[in-house]
C-alpha cells in the first residue's frame, strides 16, 4: 500500500506529462518525465524531473500535518533561441502546471483532476536558473520548488 506521501509523488510525475505545446504550454518538457535522477540523457529532452524532498510534521488533532518539499525541473536543447528566454518558459509552464487548482474537470490543462485529492495546498517557494550554458552547451534548464501541504493518520502514513 502506498503512503499518501508516495501517492502525491505519483500525482507530480503523472501532472508533469501533460506540459507539452498542445496542451497550451510554452515549452514540452513533459515529453519525458523522469523520477529523482541527476543525470538525463540527451535523448531524453525535452523532460521533466521531479525530485521528491524533505518532509517536516507537526501532530494536530490525531493528525499528522505535513509539509513536503517539491523540485521539479524542465531541461530542453534550446537550439538557435535565446536559453535564457527558454529558460523563463520552462519557469512559467512549471508554475502554470502546478499550482494550477484542483477541479472536476478532465481537461488536465485547466487544472489537476487528482481523485481522491490528497493535497491540501501547493505553494511555490522558489524556482528560476542557477547556470545559463556556456558556449557549445546546448541545453538549458530551470527548476521551481513546492511546499505540498498535506495530513496523515497520527500513526498510519497510508491513511488520511
Amino acid at each position: 500500500m502506498n503512503t499518501i506521501r508516495e501517492i502525491i509523488i505519483l500525482d507530480f510525475l503523472a501532472r508533469a506529462a501533460v506540459i507539452t505545446v498542445a496542451n497550451g504550454y510554452n515549452t514540452g518538457i513533459g515529453a519525458n518525465v523522469i523520477r529523482a535522477r541527476k543525470k538525463i540523457d540527451p535523448d531524453e529532452l525535452p523532460g521533466t524531473v521531479v525530485i521528491p524532498g524533505t518532509e517536516k510534521s507537526e501532530a494536530k488533532y490525531g493528525q499528522n500535518a505535513c509539509k513536503m518539499t517539491m523540485r521539479v525541473e524542465g531541461i530542453v536543447d534550446f537550439g538557435t533561441s535565446d536559453p535564457s528566454v527558454i529558460s523563463e518558459q520552462i519557469l512559467g509552464d512549471l508554475k502554470k502546471c502546478f499550482l494550477s487548482p484542483a477541479n472536476q474537470l478532465t481537461s488536465p490543462v485547466s487544472g489537476w483532476s487528482r481523485s481522491p485529492d490528497y493535497i491540501d495546498s501547493i505553494v511555490y517557494t522558489e524556482g528560476g536558473t542557477q547556470e545559463y550554458p556556456d558556449e557549445g552547451q546546448v541545453t538549458v534548464g530551470a527548476f521551481a520548488t513546492f511546499e505540498v501541504g498535506y495530513t496523515t493518520k497520527l500513526n498510519d502514513p497510508c491513511a488520511q
